[in-house]
């Protein structure tokens, strides 16, 4: 199951990542001062996670991948809808 969703979650990483360096580009607001941090971390960490299938602390890394993926995911989603103008969270 873990090996089907990590694909997906991967192509929707990238197309999500352009998504947001274009909003970047065209609009600037204060909410990308704290969204961009933890965007970056995020994505360093999956960067640095070895491919291998090992554990950290108990934990595979595919569901530590996963798990990373998502929170991007949800950030990324978050701060569309919050930079938008018409409806925006804080």
């Amino acid at each position: 199951m873990l090996d089907i969703l990590e694909p997906s979650l991967r192509l929707l990483f990238f197309i999500l990542s352009f998504v947001w360096a274009g909003r970047i580009m065209i609009l600037r607001t204060d909410k990308q001062i704290i969204i961009n941090p933890l965007l970056i971390i995020i994505s360093s960490a999956l960067l640095m996670l070895p491919t291998s299938s090992t554990e950290i602390f108990g934990i595979e890394i595919q569901t530590i991948k996963i798990t990373l993926y998502i929170l991007y995911i949800f950030i990324v989603v978050f701060g569309l809808f919050s930079t938008n103008k018409k409806d925006s969270f804080f």
